[in-house]
Formats: structure tokens, sequence, C-alpha cells
């Protein structure tokens, strides 16, 4: 707010749709990066941060980009088969037969968060409703952290908006170099190559 409020004051809020839709497409991918990760190879997650810039996951493991490459295809095509994600509240008999994650001891009532096929954890934040309106999951980058590893993600609309800005670099790049778009890397390998002889001779 701009300004303190009132004990006791009624007001009205309004959400801000656009901002929240997208951070429910970003927490729903990372259950899904998460959940497949923890089912296939046993780690956890230790860390997490939705910025604006990325999605940050911290594991207690290393993982290897070709790992992740196949989490990465994996959890895009339980995006496409537009799964119903389910929201429970299980009795504590219920919840003590349960295998889920969650980073800390929890009492009271639990909220579990189902994504079928990939993930079941307790969870209290805002999801998408099927797996379908994540729209696409995609691993930026994975680097060594500490004992593990740290993970930078991107999903649904900021993922399309960042794919959009690489595209648009890369076809500024090919039109310079008269390159096709696939064949970017090659040409720009060709030109330090170049340069670096023409360094040589000079």
């Amino acid at each position: 707010t701009d300004a303190p409020l009132t004990v006791g004051e009624t007001v009205t809020g309004e959400i801000d749709w656009e901002r929240r839709f997208r951070n429910m497409q970003g927490h729903s991918g990372e259950h899904l990066v998460s959940g497949l990760i923890h089912a296939k190879y046993g780690y956890d997650n230790v860390g997490f941060h939705m910025g604006n810039d990325a999605i940050i996951i911290d594991f207690d493991k290393e993982l290897t980009p070709e790992l992740l490459q196949e989490v990465e295809q994996e959890a895009n095509e339980i995006v496409w088969k537009n799964l119903p994600v389910q929201i429970t509240y299980p009795s504590p008999e219920e919840l003590e037969a349960l295998d889920y994650r969650s980073k800390k001891a929890l009492a009271g009532q639990v909220r579990i968060v189902t994504f079928p096929q990939a993930d079941v954890c307790a969870c209290c934040g805002t999801h998408v409703m099927r797996t379908g309106e994540i729209g696409v999951i995609k691993i930026l980058s994975v680097q060594k952290f500490k004992e593990g590893s740290r993970v930078e993600m991107l999903c649904g609309s900021r993922a399309l908006t960042y794919l959009r800005d690489v595209f648009e670099q890369n076809h500024r790049i090919s039109v310079a170099l008269s390159a096709k778009p696939l064949k970017t890397a090659d040409a720009v390998e060709r030109l330090k190559a170049d340069k670096e002889q023409t360094d040589y001779r000079l």
C-alpha cells in the first residue's frame, strides 16, 4: 500500500492477475522439476526463489546439464498432457501414510499439492489448475553451489518472453554474419578463428 492501513477499517484488495498467473506458472513448473528430480534421483530441493529474471532452485546434490535436459523434456511432456492439479487436506492418519515432499516437520492441517506423474508436496503457494496452463518449462543453467547445484529456469509467459528475446538476438547475429539462424555459432567460430589469424599476422 502507499500508506498505512487503519486498524479495524474495511479495505478492498485487488489481485494483479497478470503477475499472479506468471507466479502460478513458475511455481507450478518448479514443482514438476523438483518433484521429478526427487522421484528419479532422490535429490532434495533445499532452496527456492522466484525472482523477476528467473526461478532459482538449489538442490543438495550435483546435477549435470544432460540430466536436467532429460528432466526438462519429461516435465514438458507432463505439461502437454494437461493433467489436473489436485489440492487435498488429508487427515492426520492419511498424512502419516502419505509419501510427500516437505522441507520441515509440519503440525496441524497440512495442504498437499499433487502434480500427477511428478510431485506430491506440502505447499501453501498458488498453483495452476491444470499442468497445461504452465505453458512451457525452460531450464536456463546449472552450476555447482555449495555441496549441490543451483538451477535457473523459466516457465510460461516469462519463458516465452525470454525465448523471444534470445531469438531476436540470434536473428541480428544471423543477419550480420549472413548465416542461417541455426548456423550462427559456426559462423561466430569462423569469425573468431579469422580474427586470431589476423592478430597473429599483425
